[in-house]
């Protein structure tokens, strides 16, 4: 690997960044800004930004009826933006989305909530286009408990019915935000490889959102992969961030597990004072908003500069474009099928 630090890029250097990062799959695992309300805004952003694939959020801790509607606003807005973005089901809808300069969107919950106690409602779900559940966010819920619950409780029965579900369909099984027991559990329980969509090295910057080594090596072990997480408080806890600290949980993470099974999963994301009651979250791992994302990587704009760290600190085309999302659309492609 190369040094910490960036150094004066070169030409060449220059030049070598523009042609991976444009030649790429680029996907972005966890895009909670990236729904029919934002994406008039977000879209000249994910162009800049190159991006392929933005996995957008469609429910956290909404009930099904919220959540059906929160899909259904989906339907028009991919119609009527017909030329620009195409609901992804499979991974060649990803490819053709790449070959055609579009911005395939996945549909994915930031927790087992929407499911309503009720295993049945996967199938829904995924008939609606869903590819994506993680099962809990933060707290516990009817699938197991959540990172910040006190408690490790692990895995409920009905969070073994529900992935066993999921692995019948092929929903990818989502493991940030879950707690520790839980995720353990859930990557045994789990035929398929499971995702952590974005979450942090806890050796690099010591929160309960990142994930601890064994965390990252179980899911590796299984196929799976892990996206970094640009949010600032699971970057560096006690300075500002850069792009500098998020490359820096990359090359950990590569370290611990290998360049097949890290990619990205930036978290970008605008919430208000409301917006955090609502979530319930605690401030010892939540910060209160505003959040002020890493400089050089605040935004989809800049996912560019990730591909011009890694190659300034010495990674190979491969390695990039793997992480970038070849890594993503491997797993995506061995759970959705296409």
């Amino acid at each position: 690997m190369g040094p910490r630090g960036m150094p004066q890029r070169s030409a060449e250097d220059t030049g070598r960044a523009e042609r991976v990062h444009g030649g790429a799959y680029v996907i972005d695992a966890a895009c909670p800004l990236v729904n029919p309300k934002d994406i008039d805004q977000q879209l000249p952003e994910l162009r800049r930004g190159g991006v392929t694939c933005a996995v957008g959020t469609v429910a956290s801790i909404e009930g099904s009826r919220e959540t059906l509607h929160a899909i259904a606003a989906w339907f028009p807005t991919l119609r009527e933006r017909c030329g620009d973005l195409c609901l992804a089901t499979t991974a060649a809808d990803i490819e053709a989305a790449k070959r055609a300069g579009k911005v395939a969107v996945v549909l994915q919950f930031q927790g087992g909530t929407p499911l309503d106690y009720n295993a049945n409602l996967v199938e829904a779900f995924y008939r609606l286009g869903v590819r994506v559940i993680q099962l809990t966010y933060n707290e516990r819920n009817p699938l197991g408990d959540g990172c910040t619950e006190r408690t490790d409780a692990g895995l409920s029965d009905l969070g073994v019915r529900v992935i066993a579900e999921m692995n019948r369909l092929g929903v990818a099984v989502d493991l940030s935000h879950v707690g520790y027991r839980t995720s353990m559990e859930a990557i045994e329980a789990s035929a398929a490889p499971v995702i952590f969509s974005h979450s942090n090295a806890r050796a690099v910057c010591d929160s309960a959102r990142n994930l601890t080594d064994d965390q990252m090596r179980a899911a590796a072990a299984r196929g799976g992969v892990i996206g970094v997480n640009a949010f600032p408080a699971f970057v560096a806890r006690h300075q500002a961030p850069t792009v500098e600290h998020l490359l820096d949980h990359i090359e950990y993470m590569v370290r611990v597990v290998g360049d097949d099974h890290v990619g990205l999963g930036f978290d970008f994301s605008r919430e208000t004072e409301e917006d955090y009651k609502y979530f319930k979250y605690k401030e010892d791992v939540y910060p209160k908003p505003p959040w002020v994302y890493p400089a050089g990587i605040d935004g989809f704009a800049k996912i560019p500069n990730v591909t011009r760290g890694l190659v300034a600190r010495g990674y190979s085309d491969d390695a990039i474009r793997k992480i970038l999302g070849g890594n993503f659309l491997r797993i995506f492609r061995q759970v959705w099928g296409g």
